[in-house]
């Protein structure tokens, strides 16, 4: 009798400062275009990213704001690493504080319940870090397994699932609540050097933090929303300079292929559908989708490559839209948009899809309840 990986609820928490994609255009232009063939670049980044507003910690972007993080009595400074790691310390405290606490009353779960904690960010370092700060702004209690999924890219939310299924499955204890975190602060790491990398990773990547809750306990059957039955993994072979993450002096630094989209096709598309094969289906037979936002381009090679209707579409681009790249916190985001659409019926099958630096292929499905 295999336990039941419930998926309760999914809550959601965005920073104070929201940019829309044309102001965001516009201040770029300030600090990276030298030249007119890198404004050129700006604009066409930002008319071709399916982006209409970002949520940044960075006030910046803010007409109302006089503090600046990027720049000191109208000067542009660099900041040092260290500095934008407190204020990532910061913020991160605060937006999963927002998001843990909506989903605690939403779901009506008392955090004396929680005995799995899976913690997720590739834009940050601390410790003790979000789990500690977690535990004990909630009081969850102290024996409850913790685990960081870190510097994994925007993946890394699956990654998480994978954790949440080896917790119910293998559990002694007869109830497992899983809480899973997710927080990315992009906005700390701009870079300004004039670079193809530096303009798309500018002009896609925004702040965001999101918190799931999964469960096999029967006093929250009547809660769930889907069952989640699986979670794979793969790793593409000769791929590993398409993304790539590394730490700088001036904060983190991003690697991106602009073949991207065509690996996807090449290498991505039979890989999944492989795995939905296992299950006896085609991606057709598929009902919902949830693909990671990377970017407009990526978006549509998984649309043409799966043959996917706009329908099936809708809350990944939905969520590109509204909110840009979150990294890991993005498919939660793609998740809470549909449940909250209340278009999944029981026994219908969801397919959730992200990339990850390797390149990686992370794939979780779930079955409507």
């Amino acid at each position: 009798n295999k336990r039941k990986n419930m998926l309760i609820n999914i809550a959601t928490a965005n920073p104070p400062y929201k940019v829309s994609q044309i102001k965001a255009t516009e201040e770029l232009k300030k600090r990276m275009a030298v030249r007119p063939a890198v404004a050129r670049m700006i604009d066409a980044a930002s008319a071709h990213s399916g982006i209409d507003f970002r949520y940044f910690v960075v006030p910046d972007g803010d007409e109302e704001s006089k503090e600046k993080f990027y720049s000191t009595n109208g000067e542009y400074i660099k900041p040092g690493t260290q500095r934008r790691m407190l204020e990532y310390e910061k913020w991160s405290k605060e937006l999963t504080k927002t998001a843990v606490r909506k989903l605690l009353d939403e779901s009506n779960v008392d955090p004396s319940q929680i005995n799995r904690l899976i913690t997720i960010s590739c834009t940050g370092f601390f410790a003790p870090g979000l789990d500690h700060y977690l535990m004990i702004e909630f009081g969850i209690p102290l024996s409850a397994r913790r685990t960081n999924v870190g510097f994994m890219g925007c993946a890394a939310s699956l990654i998480g699932f994978n954790s949440v299924l080896e917790a119910i499955n293998s559990s002694n204890e007869k109830e497992v609540n899983a809480l899973v975190v997710s927080v990315e602060l992009c906005s700390l790491h701009l870079q300004t050097d004039a670079t193809r990398d530096n303009i798309l990773a500018n002009m896609i990547f925004a702040d965001g933090s999101a918190a799931a809750l999964f469960s096999n306990s029967p006093r929250l059957e009547e809660k769930k929303r889907m069952n989640l039955l699986s979670a794979d993994s793969i790793m593409f072979e000769n791929t590993s300079e398409f993304m790539g993450w590394k730490i700088g002096d001036f904060g983190f630094e991003m690697m991106l292929s602009s073949e991207l989209p065509k690996i996807i096709l090449e290498k991505a598309i039979p890989a999944l559908q492989h795995i939905l094969s296992l299950y006896g289906l085609s991606p057709g037979q598929v009902h919902h989708w949830v693909l990671h936002p990377g970017g407009r381009a990526i978006l549509d090679s998984l649309q043409s490559g799966l043959n996917l209707s706009e329908d099936k579409m809708e809350p990944s681009r939905n969520v590109l839209r509204n909110y840009g790249n979150m990294s890991s916190a993005s498919i939660l985001f793609v998740l809470k948009e549909l449940i909250n659409a209340g278009v999944v019926n029981k026994d219908e099958y969801c397919c959730a899809v992200a990339f990850g630096p390797g390149l990686t292929m992370e794939v979780a499905m779930f079955k409507g309840a």
